[in-house]
């Protein structure tokens, strides 16, 4: 193709002349020249940086050429087209186009397939102006002419594209900036760095706003904002430079790495992806041939949300199970049943157990309070006998439960706090109603266990109870029924332990349900307010 141009007033330097009229890359002309493709008043010329005169004669000749890309077919999302430019989505775990280090499929093939004309440029990354990492995905400018190139290079250059990403970090990122320069890292050369501009860094603006946790929802939930392993955030991060590395860089430094950040996160919270979570969300910029404003969003993909929903199914707290029930009812049954799912458990009966053993807690308040009267010996466990015959006495009883059950309660809940992040948690406490604890921080959901009072107390006998020993015990505790009414969720134990075991299932199964609600609905108002 040849293109002829004459020279006006002040024209100045031949290379730069011809990149601005024929809308080629400054580069490219110079060597368009070298290679003797322009002649002036007739002459060839092979000096870019030639003065020109008002009036000279320029002839440019540029050979037709194509790239030795091959289009590859794909299901490339386009959000915009015209004669000038492309607005599409990259997808994640794509590179943006090849390179010596990278000659597998890339995004430039996929371009080709859809826009065949890009194939009559030379360049090896025709219709590339910005670039997003490997592992980035989301929205991209693309040139469809030579033209358009240099005018959204230049938008880009002169900082007129605003891009907006989406990013999933490590901790409760308080929203802010970094204006910390970048550079290639000093020791690692696949790695950049904050170095400063007097030592090879080149300027770097970020800026962030945290879209998840509000400060509402970080008191509602009581997250912990120092817990940083245990939590997350979503960001909205707006880039007003375009320095490789840039987002991780700066969100690294400043304390919240990404999630699936291989490269520059820790290795626990790059274990927390497949990938880095970072994703071009919003793409705005004013048309460079009709002057429309344009503004593209793209929601993130599965992968963002199902890393999120993992995040925030994690976040959801355990559901402490309070297991309760009349004497022969099958409690121990149920938590066997329990144990047998793999739910940590919890038995008041086996707590007591353990708090009157030699210089345990129990026994070292009861020494201490009642002398000889419950630890006759010192080298011996609790007398539970004595204990059982004190507690015939209402007034002594409360006063013994006023020193016992604090103890046991402190345990439970120092049970569920180990067990947190676990989807259920089950405890077996036989005088729940009955010692009607109070602010104890958590609002357990409620089991009784019952079952007919005939085969109740055939399975007592089989233990070796006697009728005055059951009447003993159940006069320390609510009536069946009374249990059934106050529970949240009563089952029968008339049957099987298979029987027994399908109902604890279908229980457990509906609340550990409920967390994964939860997370869906955060996720659902997520999306809704990004949409």
């Amino acid at each position: 193709m040849t293109h002829e141009f004459t020279a006006p007033k002040k024209a100045g330097r031949l290379d730069s002349f011809l990149s601005e009229q024929a809308q080629i890359s400054r580069s490219k002309i110079k060597k368009l020249i070298e290679d003797g493709r322009v002649s002036i008043n007739g002459i060839s010329c092979t000096d870019a940086s030639k003065k020109l005169t008002e009036g000279d004669s320029i002839i440019l000749t540029v050979p037709e050429e194509k790239n030795s890309l091959e289009a590859a077919q794909n299901d490339l999302t386009i959000y915009y087209q015209d004669q000038y430019l492309a607005v599409v989505e990259k997808k994640a775990n794509l590179t943006v186009h090849p390179c010596p280090s990278c000659q597998e499929e890339t995004l430039v093939h996929h371009l080709l397939y859809h826009f065949p004309s890009l194939a009559e440029t030379d360049s090896e990354r025709p219709g590339i102006v910005h670039r997003l990492d490997k592992d980035t995905s989301g929205l991209m400018l693309i040139a469809l002419t030579e033209e358009s190139r240099l005018k959204l290079t230049e938008m880009f250059s002169e900082r007129e594209v605003q891009k907006t990403y989406l990013a999933l970090v490590q901790g409760i990122c308080p929203n802010g900036e970094s204006r910390d320069s970048i550079g290639r890292h000093p020791a690692v050369k696949t790695k950049m760095a904050l170095v400063p501009v007097s030592k090879g860094g080149r300027e770097a603006h970020s800026e962030w706003e945290r879209i998840y946790p509000t400060q509402a929802q970080i008191s509602e939930q009581k997250i912990d904002e120092q817990r940083r392993e245990d939590n997350f955030s979503l960001i909205k991060v707006r880039i007003y430079t375009g320095r490789t590395h840039q987002i991780r860089v700066h969100l690294t430094a400043f304390g919240y790495p990404l999630l699936g950040d291989d490269v520059y996160a820790p290795q626990k919270t790059a274990q927390k992806a497949p990938r880095q979570m970072l994703h071009a969300h919003k793409l705005s910029f004013y048309h460079p041939y009709t002057g429309e404003f344009m503004e593209f969003t793209s929601m993130p993909p599965q992968d963002f949300w199902d890393c999120m929903e993992q995040e925030l199914t994690k976040k959801q707290k355990a559901v402490p199970l309070i297991v309760t029930g009349n004497s022969g009812s099958g409690k121990s049954a149920l938590l066997d049943t329990a144990k047998r799912q793999n739910f940590p458990t919890f038995s008041a009966d086996q707590c007591i157990k353990e708090l009157y053993e030699v210089n345990g807690d129990a026994w070292y308040l009861l020494k201490q309070q009642y002398g000889a009267e419950f630890v006759p010996d010192a080298k011996k466990s609790v007398d539970k006998t004595a204990l059982a015959k004190a507690m015939q006495d209402m007034h002594r009883k409360q006063e013994l439960e006023n020193i016992l059950h604090p103890l046991v309660y402190a345990r439970m809940l120092k049970f569920f706090k180990d067990n947190e992040n676990v989807p259920l948690a089950v405890a077996e406490i036989p005088l729940w109603f009955e010692s009607k604890p109070a602010k104890l921080g958590i609002k357990p959901v409620t089991l009784c266990i019952y079952c007919d009072e005939n085969i109740r107390r055939q399975r007592l006998h089989n233990r070796g109870w006697t009728d005055s020993t059951i009447a003993y015990m159940d006069s320390w505790q609510l009536a069946q029924d009374e249990k059934i009414r106050l529970a949240d969720h009563a089952f029968a134990n008339n049957g099987s332990l298979e029987e027994l075991e399908q109902q604890f299932i279908s229980l457990a199964e509906k609340l550990i349900l409920q967390n994964t609600t939860a997370a869906k609905a955060i996720l659902k108002s997520i999306r809704q307010n990004l949409a």
